[in-house]
């Protein structure tokens, strides 16, 4: 027997890059595969040594679920249901809760704040919460691994810093270790792409390119200070959240939600270029649709070879008057004339009593059924149009698809109430730095006209950038620098896509025009794909990318249940590999 870098020929290193969610779901669905092919009677490789490599010395949270990214009040947003990271197990997630639910009281107050929710089966738990889930989840993913035999090895505190595909048919993983400064390699037969999201979290000057952590802007704020936040989506609120909490909320003798403001509160104005905010989530009712349904779709498909923003519109509008019985206010959504508290107010209504006959908000209805089939819709589009949904409607997409909790509804009403919260519309995209300590803001005022405020302290809450060109990781700049992996063209299965491959960028590159901006990866298996020298394309065999950085491919990149279903379709191919 043959070794290979101190390992036997017939064994298998794998690698996972990234222990938070998506490294977790992944560990996860790999054993249970594994343990399956095992228990039908399979014959194990000799052995089997499993890597997982993680930047923090935690393993499991990550970055949005980790305590030091997350205060207790910030919630998931997403309904409980569909934050299991098991593709074939929805509800374990619920039942977890279910079973820890008085030690998770004990340790979240406040934590069962579900009474509020119209939808009495969509429940809102802490993102903490879900934190101590994934440790859980990850503990036990080593342990059922050891148990099937397989050698885990863990690295906490270290960072793949590059990737390379050698002659000898595997990949080559350099890693540091962030305490001793050390390097090593590790040679695997597989490798997933597991990093997650590249926020800055650093600040300067007054500018908060992130959110995160909260205590950094809770330490670095002044009490009485003004301060801009940027966007108006769900990250924006968890900053509000973040800079109000030396307050406290009560509920008045009528149930109204009020803002107990502490002696020198700061002042949030929130900018974006919609100055829409998140819809409230309500009851689903019991419209089914009629158009935008999965046959129809696919008929266009097959039609077509692919699909465009008009025609799903289309579609989606005709679902929507079928369903209320009338045209749908389509300027009313896209352009209201209400300020944001006046349309907060309504949509809380809404959340509560329903827009329809059975107390149901209808357009939920509607827009809830197309989620099971939202990511192949978005595949099915051409990369120009997915492009041109991102630019142009992925604020209005996802304020419908992503509403927020009841209780974080009332709460931003309150705050709007005491004065201490305002929207406006933007004008331009980011804040002009004034000579002295404060940044230039130009905004749309009620009468249309543009204005300038100034203020000292901005949070850049708008989240994930567009392109994983824009990621700072290091291991980001050098798989792009090397060719390892490549942003995906706009226009790859054409001549002209062709031509636009040839013109390698050298380097790292800001968001290339011609390119989508997610990682190029073929999205039925999550290989990632580049250009050879010729113009042809190249799917690697051996490493794999799911997350935050295939976002221009994969629209519920980085949702719970989109990397369950990606890490379980990269699970199985590699159990099939190990077993072929």
């Amino acid at each position: 027997m043959v070794a290979r870098h101190g390992i036997e020929d017939d064994s298998f290193a794998l690698v996972i890059i990234g222990g938070g969610l998506t490294g977790t779901s992944m560990l996860c669905q790999f054993v249970r595969h594994m343990r399956a092919s095992l228990q039908n009677g399979k014959s194990a490789p000799a052995s089997i040594h499993l890597h997982v490599i993680e930047k923090q010395h935690l393993f499991g949270p990550g970055f949005p679920h980790s305590s030091q990214n997350a205060m207790p009040f910030h919630l998931i947003n997403m309904c409980a249901r569909d934050m299991s990271i098991l593709a074939a197990d929805p509800g374990d997630f619920e039942r977890w809760v279910d079973r820890h639910i008085g030690d998770m009281t004990r340790r979240f107050p406040g934590i069962l704040v579900n009474e509020l929710s119209p939808d009495r089966d969509c429940h809102h738990y802490p993102r903490p919460l879900m934190g101590e889930y994934l440790k859980d989840r990850f503990n036990q993913g080593v342990n059922e691994a050891k148990r099937i035999g397989i050698r885990v090895h863990l690295h906490p505190g270290c960072e793949a810093i590059d990737i390379s595909e050698s002659r000898d048919d595997r990949v080559r993983i350099t890693v540091l270790d962030s305490g001793s400064h050390e390097r090593r390699v590790i040679h695997a037969d597989r490798v997933l792409l597991a990093t997650g999201h590249w926020f800055d979290q650093g600040q300067r000057d007054g500018y908060f390119p992130s959110p995160w952590p909260p205590v950094l802007l809770q330490e670095n704020i002044p009490a009485g200070s003004d301060v801009a936040i940027m966007g108006t989506s769900l990250s924006a609120i968890d900053a509000v959240l973040t800079l109000t909490a030396d307050g406290s909320f009560l509920r008045s003798p009528s149930g109204e939600l009020l803002y107990l403001s502490p002696p020198n509160p700061r002042r949030l104005i929130l900018y974006s270029r919609n100055a829409l905010l998140p819809k409230v989530r309500g009851r689903t009712g019991p419209y089914r649709n009629q158009f935008m349904v999965l046959d129809t779709i696919q008929a266009l498909i097959h039609e077509n070879g692919r699909l465009t923003l008009d025609q799903l519109f289309d579609l989606l509008n005709r679902d929507l008057e079928n369903a209320y019985g009338r045209p749908f206010p389509w300027r009313e959504i896209t352009s209201p004339e209400k300020t944001a508290k006046a349309l907060l107010e309504r949509h809380i209504h809404d959340a509560r009593h329903g827009d329809g006959p059975d107390g149901d908000i209808v357009w939920q209805t509607v827009l809830q059924q197309t989620f099971p089939m939202v990511r192949d819709i978005y595949l099915a589009l051409d990369p120009t149009e997915r492009m041109r949904l991102d630019r142009e409607f992925n604020s209005l997409f996802f304020v419908h698809a992503a509403p927020m909790p009841m209780i974080n509804a009332q709460k931003l009403l309150a705050l709007m109430k005491a004065d201490l919260v305002t929207v406006r519309k933007l004008i331009g995209e980011t804040p002009v730095r004034q000579s002295g300590a404060s940044f230039s803001f130009t905004f749309q005022d009620i009468n249309g006209e543009a204005r300038k405020a100034t203020h000292p302290y901005v949070v850049d809450a708008r989240g994930q950038r567009p392109s994983y060109s824009t990621s700072q990781q290091t291991l980001a700049i050098n798989l792009l620098k090397s060719g390892t992996a490549e942003i995906e063209p706009l226009d790859w299965d054409s001549k002209a896509g062709a031509e636009e491959r040839m013109n390698l960028y050298p380097g790292r590159s800001p968001l290339i025009q011609g390119r989508t901006g997610g990682l190029w990866i073929d999205p039925s298996t999550h290989r990632i794909r580049r250009t050879r020298p010729d113009g042809s394309i190249a799917v690697s065999e051996r490493i794999n990318a799911v997350g935050a950085m295939t976002r221009g491919q994969i629209i519920d990149a980085s949702m719970a249940h989109g990397s369950a279903v990606s890490t379980d379709v990269v699970a199985r191919n590699w159990v099939d590999y190990m077993f072929s």
